[in-house]
């Protein structure tokens, strides 16, 4: 499928495969001669990597338009990959899968290869051989001072995760935990020995480009191993990693830095460059037998990208399907990789699903620049790729469909399940239903706590890209809204809302629905305003969690919830699962 979209001229042709178990996304032109480095870009690491990612789709389309084949990789333990961050000996297999998929290109022809790393992508690039040139966007100095970093970053998220429960399994002694992702001990130490100038003395590079963070420079010892190495090297001072990591929603790739990447890789294009087929796998094996392979569509503003998960014995007539469903800007893997560990955990018990990235998201196409405001995460469109990927498992057999989703997702999911036949409807922290004034005023207020926390949420205010006009205005809005509300019951004449309407829809549809709430999240508040309490669905609440379900601990819990293993109707307590409760 080809996707013209984000630029003039030439377009761009993607494909999806694996490489030893790393699942790649190749972008190449459509038309027009190659030009004779292959490029190879390696993302962060966790978080980060969750907020890049559709900023990185937006610069590998834009290599390819000028003429590169680039591939971007999920790395083994992370996104739609293979492995678990539990496992042992990670970071080798980090290593392994990138030099396997540098190796690719050459094998298809191309006589130069080039690395883009990203934060950690660019220290384990650093670790790779046979590598023409490098472009380090945000290279730590060390495994450790980048582990120091999100070890902070955890410690500040920690603030708005609420009360742990007392029998949370501590992690292993050595293990880091950051914004909901696992580092092992082995991957700490190994990770940990890794150091940016000794690397760059043995890395035989013939170029690099340093893009130093914001208000820093390269290490003069780094600049100096390189040049010790007989590596010619450029420094670009243009910072840009602070937006790029910014959230999954308002990431946005600089264009001064992509300015730089371009002229950096700038090199005449060869008429008789022809390219072999990718030595890949149409598919990943995982353990057990269970499978995952690409699955795309046409959706409304162009292509649709998303992963199959097959139980073992694979797609049976009638079987019972579940879709997952975008949580905000991120990508399909889900929060914290949620959605993948979920819809691996349900193929092997012989449950096949699809996630899938809306318009807008991950791999899909759409729009290039970041959304003003929410408003187009709670608007038709995705409302109608929801519809899509629902008709496209029926097309596949299935016998019913459910539907999982966290936030914007739970408002996807409502709507689809008063739409379309849907046997169960699990939704997360769904902050809004229908989007109405209520909703708006909502949409910014919601966060003001987890902001205080949040130092680059800080930066946007008094910066001005967040407006504290419209930040004052929408907190007005939002008091006026609950006042009117409080007036309205105390006389008794409180109104059906449309948010009940739909929520009692759905319900009437025969779907078995069921809402989750972290603890103290905002969506318990938008629940007892808008529905009244003999209307209300039954509510689960997660104690010690954030709003993306944060931290790790948590996680075999959410994917029980998924997998239909604990009741949400029946109480328990926080102790030993989820608790539910029944609204007066």
């Amino acid at each position: 499928m080809t996707d013209a979209a984000g630029g003039v001229g030439s377009s761009v042709e993607r494909s999806r495969y694996y490489i030893d178990g790393a699942f790649i996304v190749e972008h190449r032109p459509a038309r027009g001669a190659l030009r004779p480095t292959g490029l190879l870009l390696l993302p962060p690491l966790g978080y980060e990597d969750t907020s890049a990612y559709r900023s990185l789709r937006h610069l590998a389309d834009a290599l390819a338009r000028a003429g590169h084949l680039v591939l971007r990789l999920d790395w083994p333990g992370l996104g739609d990959s293979g492995a678990s961050a539990r496992e042992a000996g990670l970071v080798d297999r980090w290593l392994g899968a990138a030099s396997d998929a540098a190796r690719s290109l050459q094998q298809r022809g191309l006589p130069k290869v080039g690395v883009i790393g990203v934060r950690a992508g660019a220290l384990l690039g650093l670790g790779l051989s046979g590598i023409d040139s490098l472009v380090a966007w945000g290279l730590p100095v060390s495994g450790r001072h980048y582990l120091r970093g999100e070890k902070a970053f955890h410690k500040m998220a920690e603030a708005v995760f609420g009360e742990t429960p007392a029998d949370r399994p501590p992690l292993p002694e050595g293990a880091v935990e950051a914004g909901g992702f696992y580092f092992g001990p082995q991957t700490v130490a190994d990770l940990g020995r890794m150091e940016a100038a000794a690397l760059a003395a043995q890395a035989r590079l013939r170029r690099v480009l340093l893009i130093p963070r914001e208000g820093s420079a390269p290490p003069v010892g780094l600049v100096q191993a390189f040049a010790g190495a007989d590596t010619a090297v450029e420094v670009a001072e243009l910072g840009g990693i602070g937006p790029l990591l910014e959230n999954p929603y308002q990431s946005v790739l600089l264009p001064e830095v992509g300015a730089a990447i371009h002229a950096f890789f700038d090199e005449p294009a060869r008429p008789g460059l022809h390219l072999s087929a990718p030595p890949a796998a149409p598919q990943l094996l995982l353990p057990g037998g269970c499978t995952e392979r690409p699955w795309r569509a046409v959706g409304g503003a162009g292509e649709l990208s998303g992963i199959l998960c097959i139980p073992p014995g694979g797609i049976q007539e009638d079987h019972a399907w579940t879709l997952f469903l975008n949580a905000g800007g991120i990508r399909r893997s889900g929060p914290n990789r949620l959605w993948t560990e979920a819809a691996r955990a349900l193929a092997a018990e012989g449950r096949p699903s699809l996630r899938f990235d809306m318009r807008d998201v991950g791999d899909s196409d759409g729009a290039v620049e970041p959304h003003a405001d929410l408003e187009a995460m709670y608007s038709e469109a995705p409302v109608h790729d929801a519809r899509l990927a629902h008709d496209a498992l029926q097309d596949l057999g299935a016998g019913s469909v459910d539907v999982v989703g966290l936030c914007s997702g739970a408002f996807l999911g409502a709507r689809l399940a008063a739409e379309r036949p849907v046997r169960r409807a699990l939704l997360f922290n769904g902050l809004v239903f229908v989007w109405d004034e209520d909703a708006r005023a909502s949409s910014m207020t919601a966060h003001i706590r987890a902001s205080l926390f949040n130092g680059r949420r800080w930066r946007r205010l008094l910066t001005g890209r967040i407006s504290a006009v419209a930040l004052a205005r929408a907190i007005g809005k939002k008091g006026l809204v609950e006042a009117r509300s409080l007036v309205a019951r105390a006389r008794g004449e409180a109104a059906v809302s449309d948010v009940e309407r739909l929520l009692c829809a759905v319900m009437d549809s025969g779907c078995d629905l069921h809402l989750v709430s972290s603890e103290g999240d905002p969506s318990i508040d938008y629940l007892h305003r808008q529905v009244r309490a003999d209307r209300r669905p039954s509510l689960t609440i997660v104690p010690g969690v954030d709003h993306t379900l944060r931290p790790l601990w948590s996680h075999s819990r959410v994917i029980a919830l998924i997998q239909g293993g604990v009741d949400p109707k029946q109480a328990s307590s926080p102790s030993d699962s989820p608790r539910s409760i029944q609204e007066p």
